[in-house]
């Protein structure tokens, strides 16, 4: 079966929302590593504020990312209510909450 074609305004919308997610994923592994080298410094309070942010949005919209709202708007077929606006398989991207979450948690304990 063929994948719909969205529109260029969902694919700039999943590619800003990927990206997003990789800047907050690139964050979350390295308060992991800064928790596991005992590390500080500029880059960890960085980190920690970007994770911070991240969850405040989340948890604040319902555990619902406001740009999935958005990208159900613009036509996306998906149906996934994790993270519809993404470009990750969806078995993954239900699962990202949970392990993101987890990692962030380790890293800074």
């Amino acid at each position: 079966m063929t994948p719909k074609p969205i529109s260029p305004a969902l694919f700039w919308l999943k590619l800003f929302h990927t990206i997003v997610f990789l800047v907050v994923s690139a964050a979350i592994l390295y308060i992991l590593y800064s928790g596991i080298t005992n590390q500080g410094g500029p880059l960890l309070v960085i980190s920690v504020a970007v994770v911070l942010v991240e969850t405040a949005v989340y948890v604040l919209n319902g555990t619902r990312c406001p740009l999935t709202h958005l990208a159900k708007r613009m036509g996306d077929h998906t149906g996934n209510d994790w993270i519809a606006d993404i470009f990750l398989p969806e078995s993954f991207a239900r699962r990202i909450p949970q392990v993101c979450g987890a990692l962030a948690v380790v890293g800074i304990v």
